[in-house]
Formats: C-alpha cells, structure tokens, sequence
C-alpha cells in the first residue's frame, strides 16, 4: 500500500508540473514587403486554430511553445513557415507570385488553401480596388476585373438593378445569376419583381411586368469600404460544395476584420460629379404632322418644314443636370497584441445624386465585427451589417422619361410643364390618356421609391477538441424589409384612364442558414503522402411575404395616399423554400506537386416533389505542379496543369410544380387556381461540366498567364411558363426538357514588365470568350422566351434549338429561299412574317476584355481599367421608335424616292426568274415606309466598344502629417469615354430588371438612361 501511495504521489507530480521543455514564451516580430510592413497578415500555430495579426506596422506578439510551427500568411501572397526556437524575435519576408501558385486564397465554405492544391479556377478582386471605383453598388465594380464575368447595369440611375453572370447564359428562363456568399454564409441578392405587385395580379390592365420600372438589387446594400477580399468562384467545379444556389458559380464575400495593437481611427471621403457623357438628338428640320389651335395633333414628324428664324429650346440640355454625390467612411478598430480580441466598428454614408431631376440613391451602414480567442480550443468570430437604403427613380421605357424628351416638341419650352392652376399643361389635342408626359412632369409627379432596412448577423464558433482536426459551427440571419411605392399621377398618361394608380408592397425576407463543418488538418500517410479533408451539414430556411395594396381613383390628385383612392385591391405573395445538405470533401497530396480532390453533396428540396427531391451529385479535381516535380523545368519557369470534372443539381422556384389557389373577383368570388397548372412528375436539372487549364510564370515570375477552356452542359432543365393547351384548365406550366451547352477560353495575362526602385509598371489583362446553345426544348416546341422581355414592338429575347441562348426573335422581313426581301406588290413595302421567326441575332459578344495597368513612382499611383468587348447585337429600340415617328436624322431624305431591293410576292418568288420590285416609293407622300418599318432594321449587329471604365491617381501623403500614421489623396473617373460603333447612347442596357430569368433584356435598348461620366476626389486618413 505505501509503494503505492508513492507511486501515485510521483505520477500526480509528473502531470502536475508542466515539463521544462514545454515552457510557454512570447515571440515579437514584424512581417514586411520589400522593407513594407504588411498589416493583416495571420500568424497561425500549425495544427490548430490559434492565431494572432500583424498591426498597421507589421508588428505582431504571440504566446507560443518551443518546437511549434508560425504559419504567416496574407491572401496574394506566399505563405512562410518559421519554426520557434530560443529566438524571442521572429521577423519574416513575405513575396508575391506572379503565377499564384503559392498564394493564400478563400475557396469554398470560408476555407483558405494554397493556390497550387486547386483543380478549379477561381479569381480574387482585393477589397481596396472595388472601394477604389465609388460605384454605390459593387456588383458594377467588378467587370473587367474578372475574366469570364459579366456585368449589367439595367440603366445610368442611382440604384439601378445589375445583373451579373459567370460564363455566359446558360438556363433559359430562370436566373443565371451566381450565389452571394459573406462570411461563408449565402446572401440574399434578389430584385423585386412586379409580379409581386397589386396592379401586376393575374388579368390586370395596369400591370408592369417588369417593364419600364426598376428596383435595386440587394447586393448594393453592401458597403464596398466593408469588403476586404472578393473572390470568383466561376464553375461547379469551383462551387461544388455549395450546393444547388451554386449551379451558376459563387462570389464570396470576406468583410474586413480588426487589426492587433493599439486602436485605430480611419475617415475617407469621396466627392463626385457626374455628367451625362452624350446627350441624345432628334431632327428640327421638319416639323409635326398638324396644329389646331396652337395645339399638336400628335407626336408625329412628318409635317411641313419648320419655317425659318423658328424659335427652338434645348429641353434636353435643360432638363439634365450636373449630379453631385458623396460618400463618408469612418472607422474604429484595434485588438489585443496577441489578437486573442479584436474588433472593428464601421460607419458609412452614401449619397449619390443622380443627372436625372429628383433620382438619387442613399444608403446609410453600420457593420460590427470582433473575434475572440476564449481558450485554447474554443474561437469566436461575430459579424453585424446594418443598412437603411433609400432610392429614387424614373420611369423609362415605354412613356418614360427619355422618350417624353425626344418626343416633347422643340418649339415649346418643356420646363414650363405646369398651368397657372398647377395642373399638367397639355400640347396636343389627343386624350390626356394618349398624349406623352412632359418629362419635367413625369420626374415631379410620378414616382418610384423604395426604403430598405436590412440586417445580416453572422456568428461562427471555431471547436479544436483535438490536435488534427477542428469544428466549425457558423449561423447567419438575413433580414430585411423592403418598402416600395409606385405612383402614376392621375393626370399621367400612365393613370390618367383610371384617374391615378397607387402601389405600395411591402417585402419581409428572412433568410436563415446554419453550417457545421468538420475539418481534419493535414495528415501525413507517409513521407511523400499526406491527406486533408472535411464532412459537414448545412441548412437553408427561405421566407419573403410581400404585401401588396393597390388603389386606383385618387379623390386629391397630389394626396399620395392608399386612403386618397376609391378602388383598392390586395395581394400577398408568400416565397418560401428549405434546402437541407450534407456533404464532404478529401484532398490527397503527393510531395506538395500533385493534388487530387474529391467532394460529394447530397440535398433535400422542398421545391421538388418528394419523390425525387433528394439528388447526390460529385465531383473530382486535379492539380500538378510540375514544375516541382520535373526541377529542370523548374529552374526556367513555374507551371501547373488543372483539371476537373463536377455535377450539380439545381431545383425549381417555389411552388412550381402545383397549382396555388387565388381570389377570384368573377362570379360568385371565392377561391379558384390560377394560371399555373400541376407538374408532379417535376424533377431537378443537372449540369456536368468541366475544365481544363494551366498556370505558367516567367521570368522569375515578372510575367504569368493562366488559361482555362470549360464545357458546361446542362440536361432537363426547368423552363418556366410555357403555355400549354385551355383545354388543361390552366395557361402556363413549369417544365422538364430543355438541354442547353456552354463552353468558353479564359485567359488571364499578368505581368510587370518595369520593376525598379522608385518605379513599377504591372498588368492584368482578363480575355474571355463564352458561348452558349440550346440544344433542345420541352416538347419539341418551336420557341423558348420570357414574356416580360417582349417590351417594344415584335422582338423579344426568343431562342430554338441549335440558336444561342441569347438569340433574338421577332416578326423579321419574310425573305424568298434565295434570301432576297418579299416586297408587296400593292405598296412595294417589305413584307413581314406573320409569327416569331430566327433572323440570325446573337446578343452574346465574341469576347471581352479587361485591361488593367497600375504605375507606381514613390508616393504616386496611378491606375487605369479599360473595358473591351468585340461582337454582341444591340436592339436599338429608341432608334425605331424615334424612326417611327419622324424624329431621327435617317428620316431627312424623306422627300426622295426609293425603290427596295427585293422581290414581288407573286408567285414567283422561288422560282428561278422571280419578280424584281420596282415599285417607287416616297417616305413623305408613303409615311408607312417609316410608321410600320421593321424592328429588324434596327438590331445592330456585332457591337464593338472600348470604354474607360476606371482610372484612380493617388498621392501618399508624408507619414506623420497632421500626425497621421497614414494619408492620401485620390481623383477618380468613371466611365470617362466610349469608343464604340453603337448609334445610341449606351451599349450597356437592359430592358427589364435584374428579376427577369433567362437572358432577360439585355441588349434592348428602348428608353434607358445612358452610363454618365464620373469625377471623384477625397482623402482618407488614418490615426
């Protein structure tokens, strides 16, 4: 008993006392850049989660034990390991790499890895250069800066929708936008659609369907100064792991975090004045068609000449205005020296002006985020974003504002658009239901708002129970209410048949999401082989309700008010979906030169019929660096080889695939279904694709390239609202069939070609080419479109099979199998087809590209982005509907015959000797030549342009300045010039909202505010 006791006391005291060798100490150091000290650069005990960041000077402390291992590493840079020793000083040198292979990037699920175990291709945009723009919404920052995105703004306004794709189009009526991630959590980007609006309720006469209004896409309500790093997950390949949201690629979101040392206090500022670039003209050498009475007897131009000395304004001049907007940014943030605490409190104001009288976009944000070191396993990381967003827009479109302008004759002075009494003053003798609105008038009394108050909270905790793994447990809430008002003026052409039309939706989304990861840390198997890996399980719950009122007959005309109207019509529209997963992914490393990876993904939907609503779907991805493994390549060049292979799934909207039960106000009232009919044999669409591509440095890495070639097909894919037969009892239905293929070239050039002490020249040049082709539609029917792009005239945005899935249709100009122009011979006018044909039009481009050069001399920089795309048609709807009406220049020679080439319609046509038209024609004795002339004369075919899209000087300022640790002073420009062979005013449009699916309306042009010219200058400063 007593060697016992003994015994215990001995073995008590060996685990008690913490052995020599193990003794905990501090080690200080500074992490630099060419003798630049780097800030935010993580110092990590390999094996674990414990961590700490360089301070503003580079300068770091940690608590750590002799024999460990620091991991430093900074997204775009090489990561160095130091092993600790007796040395209480370690002080490392981090280097870039022009080929990345090195780098320290985010993938997905909020992991980082090394560049060089990536079979995928995927880009980073650093958070500075997109706050760098002064774009309010940072979607329209990143094109040109990405190879393979797209970027579409839906007009020049503040808080205009953006539409944003990754290679190209590739569903044909649902979105093909790509998945928001912040913070390793999915975000919320939706547009508003109006079909959730009162007026846009099945049967309506009033309704919008998206067209002629517009509504900000969420993505803006993120602050660009809140943005540390944005990366580009471009395929399935690279998003595999985030599931079905993720078909289309991914964009993940870091936000900034605080910094270890002392606090810090930063405040930036930007002023800027906008200017439209180039203001729209119509002709003022002919006149309207009659006067009555000093009144017009319509919009029309084809009347007499205008009789000399006539007195002309310049409403167009007058009615846009310089725009005037101003960003503030301020910042407080710090931690502990060990950064086991830190934070980071933020403050952003945004007020852009817009050159467009009473539009402007306000966004006000408050973010909060901290990290907190518990305990040696347990690590908290919180995130807060705040914002509270106001937004003010135009009608365009269709009796727009822009097209008001254009038709406002230039005789009468548009300013003066009141009567004494205060009422909309009238030109012409048509109904106050027919004549177009004044355009002051339509901006001081129709209105478009919006208000959002929005807030994202993001907790994650970080578990390491053991040495060789870790739990990774993240929780987001994403909530926001969206209050909307939409007024047509009861004197407005757009209310004025029912004495005024009121909107007012109310959207509440919540978006709620949950992740749990496990993470097993490298394994080593043997010498030469090591594994990595992670399994984990996430869940997705959806909800908005929008609810809607409508009211129609105002009592006051200007009381804007639900209550000032006598007929009012209700309706909420409830979203709701839940996405369940689990998932998993192993990498094999073989001597740090070949990776191979495999993840697989299994989800339950709830927008799928539950027979069928649980699909797998895998993936498979290679990475060799074989300029490691072969070392006499080695020694000339840097360069791996990638390639990868991955399926996805992808399910429907809610409630797709039965019928919802509505108010009916027929009859006897009640509930009744509405349009959309059943589809229990619904099923999820796939996607397969892969890719190949390498990474290759030169010249001790001054020059890199990395190519990537892609196919992506896409097989019973989901098209919503076909029509199918009454007979059913029901007018449209979702369904299974189309087959639709992508595949593209991405290349990315980067290079320094001057490097010197004081001076450095470097490049990035972003290239891509992108196809896309239907192969296949649903029951073999004739044509594919989305309702709400048929905005203007017999065009909409249809495609068949084999035709590009940005293809146009239309009511073209009949042609015999020769292909010469069918002429009537009663009119010797063209002769147009009586259903929606295939005129051979192609809204993709050939290819973009963005060309990046930054020039740094001492304390200057000076950094310029150019925007080049080659090829893409453009519908210039404004041309037609100008056109039409005896308002462009091409109607000058209105007086002159003409005969068109083409052939009768007789009989003849396809014969080998058919008739050759000869009928003389005179546009102004024959105005039908310009009234009914086709809209395919005004698709401009291979649109090419060279914009300035950005262009940044700044000036370090000496440090110590008004005894700031750091200053500088910038002048920006935005979209400064447009080189393009493109008739109207921007090449850059969209016809409908960033809601419509498919390829939408992009590239149909018809009333929309142009990109304007942008000057900015500030000063940001930090203490």
């Amino acid at each position: 008993m007593r060697q016992k006791r003994l015994l215990l006391a001995l073995l008590g005291t060996m685990l008690l006392a913490p052995p020599v060798e193990a003794q905990e100490k501090v080690v200080t150091g500074k992490v630099t850049r060419d003798g630049v000290p780097l800030s935010g650069v993580s110092v990590v005990v390999k094996g674990t989660e414990r961590l700490t960041q360089t301070n503003s000077t580079g300068d770091y402390s940690m608590r750590v034990t002799v024999g460990e291992i620091l991991q430093f590493r900074l997204i775009g840079y090489a990561p160095v390991e130091r092993t600790v020793g007796a040395d209480a000083t370690i002080n490392v040198t981090l280097d870039r790499s022009a080929t990345n292979l090195n780098e320290v990037v985010v993938t997905a699920l909020g992991q980082t890895a090394v560049s060089r175990s990536l079979g995928t291709a995927q880009q980073t945009v650093v958070g500075r250069d997109i706050a760098t723009t002064g774009r309010e919404n940072f979607v329209n920052a990143l094109q040109g800066r990405v190879a393979g995105v797209e970027v579409t703004s839906s007009s020049g306004v503040p808080g205009a929708s953006s539409s944003i794709t990754i290679r190209g189009v590739s569903s044909i009526s649902s979105s093909n936008q790509p998945l928001m991630v912040i913070d390793g959590l999915p975000m919320d980007n939706k547009t508003l659609n109006t079909n959730v609006l009162a007026s846009d309720a099945p049967g309506s006469t009033t309704a919008f369907n998206n067209r002629g209004l517009d509504f900000t896409n969420r993505a803006a309500d993120i602050s660009p100064e809140d943005i540390e790093s944005l990366v580009v997950l471009k395929g399935p390949e690279a998003a595999a792991l985030y599931g079905i949201d993720a078909a289309n690629g991914a964009i993940v979101i870091t936000t900034k975090r605080g910094r270890p040392g002392e606090g810090q206090l930063e405040y930036s500022n930007r002023f800027r004045v906008d200017q439209t670039r180039e203001a729209p003209t119509v002709q003022r050498l002919f006149g309207p068609n009659g006067q009555v009475d000093e009144l017009l007897t319509g919009f029309s131009y084809f009347g007499a000449p205008y009789a000399p000395g006539t007195q002309f304004f310049d409403n167009i001049s007058s009615f846009f205005q310089p725009a005037l907007s101003q960003r503030h940014n301020v910042s407080f943030s710090g931690g502990a020296q060990d950064n086991r605490v830190n934070y980071r409190l933020a403050l952003n104001m945004d007020d852009q002006g817009s050159v467009v009288p009473n539009s402007a976009y306000r966004r006000l944000n408050l973010t909060g985020a901290t990290q907190a070191q518990v305990n040696d396993w347990l690590r908290t990381d919180l995130s807060v974003q705040w914002a509270l967003a106001d937004n003010d827009q135009p009608f365009r479109g269709a009796n727009g504002t822009l097209l008001g302008l254009l038709l406002w004759p230039g005789t009468d002075d548009a300013s003066e658009w009141r009567t004494p009494a205060g009422s909309r003053r009238r030109v012409t003798n048509l109904s106050a239901g027919a004549e177009t609105d004044n355009p002051f008038f339509n901006v001081n009394r129709n209105r478009i708002t919006s208000t959002q108050n929005r807030l994202i909270a993001n907790v994650g905790f970080i578990l390491t129970p053991v040495s060789w793994g870790n739990i990774r447990a993240t929780f987001s809430s994403d909530g926001y209410t969206n209050e909307n008002l939409i007024l047509r003026h009861p004197e407005s052409i757009y209310g004025v048949n029912n004495n005024g039309i009121l909107d007012d939706a109310t959207d509440v989304t919540r978006n709620l999401n949950g992740q749990v990861l496990f993470n097993l840390n490298r394994l080593q198997l043997t010498n030469s082989l090591s594994i990595t890996g992670l399994a984990g399980t996430s869940a997705n719950d959806f909800r908005s309700q929008t609810a809607g009122i409508g009211g129609l007959n105002f009592l006051e005309p200007n009381f804007v008010s639900v209550n000032n109207t006598t007929q009012r019509l209700s309706r909420t529209t409830l979203s709701q979906r839940r996405l369940m997963s689990v998932f998993g992914s192993a990498t094999a490393n073989y001597r740090d030169y070949l990776y191979v990876t495999v993840t697989g993904r299994n989800d339950w939907t709830s927008t799928i019929p539950i027979e069928r609503n649980s699909f797998f779907y895998p993936s498979i991805s290679s990475s060799f660096v074989f300029s490691d493994a072969i070392p006499a390549i080695g020694k000339k060049m840097t360069g791996r080889l990638r390639a990868s292979y991955a399926e996805v799934g992808r399910d429907a909207r809610p409630y797709a695939f039965r019928p919802v039960l509505e108010f009916k106000t027929t009859t006897g009232g009640g509930y009744g279904y509405g349009f959309t009919g059943p589809n229990r044999n619904l099923r999820p669409e796939f996607a397969s694709s892969y890719e190949i591509g390498t990474d290759l440095g030169f010249l001790d890495d001054r020059l890199g390239v990395d190519i990537t070639t892609y196919r992506k097909q896409t097989r019973d894919q989901i098209v919503n609202d076909i029509r199918g037969s009454y007979g059913t009892g029901f007018i449209l239905f979702n369904l299974n069939g189309a087959v639709t293929r992508n595949e593209g070239l991405e290349i990315t050039l980067r290079g320094t070609p001057m490097q010197k002490q004081d001076f450095t020249w470097d490049v990035i040049a972003n290239f891509d080419r992108a196809r896309g082709r239907t192969l296949e539609i649903p029951n073999d029917l004739p044509e594919s479109y989305v309702s709400d792009t048929w905005l203007y005239g017999n065009v909409r945005n249809g495609t068949q099979k084999d035709l590009s899935t940005r293809s146009l249709t239309g009511l073209f100009y009949l042609r015999n199998n020769a292909g010469d122009l069918l002429i009537d011979p009663t009119s010797g006018l063209p002769l147009r087809s009586a259903s929606f044909i295939d005129g051979g039009y192609d809204r993709q481009p050939d290819f973009q590209i963005g060309l990046t050069n930054t020039f740094r001399y001492k304390g200057l920089s000076l950094s310029v982005l150019l925007d080049i795309r080659r090829g893409g048609d453009v519908l210039n709807a404004t041309e037609h509907f100008l056109t039409a009406r005896g308002l462009t220049e091409r109607t000058l020679d209105r007086t002159e015959p003409r005969v068109i080439t083409g052939v009768l319609r007789d009989g003849k046509e396809n014969t080998d000797t058919p008739t050759r038209n000869t009928i003389q024609v005179i546009p102004a004795v024959n105005t039908a030549y310009y009234t009914n002339i086709s809209d395919e004369l005004f698709i401009e075919k291979d649109i090419n342009w060279l914009r300035l899209r950005d262009v940044t000087l700044r000036w370090q300022l000496p440090r110590g300045l008004a005894r700031s640790r750091d200053a500088s002073m910038f002048f920006t420009g935005t979209d400064l010039f447009l080189i393009t062979n493109y008739s109207g005013l921007d090449p850059i449009v969209n016809g409908n909202t960033a809601a419509v699916g498919g390829s939408g309306a992009a590239g149909i042009d018809f009333g929309n505010f142009p990109m304007p010219r942008g000057f900015a200058f500030g000063f940001t400063v930090g203490y």
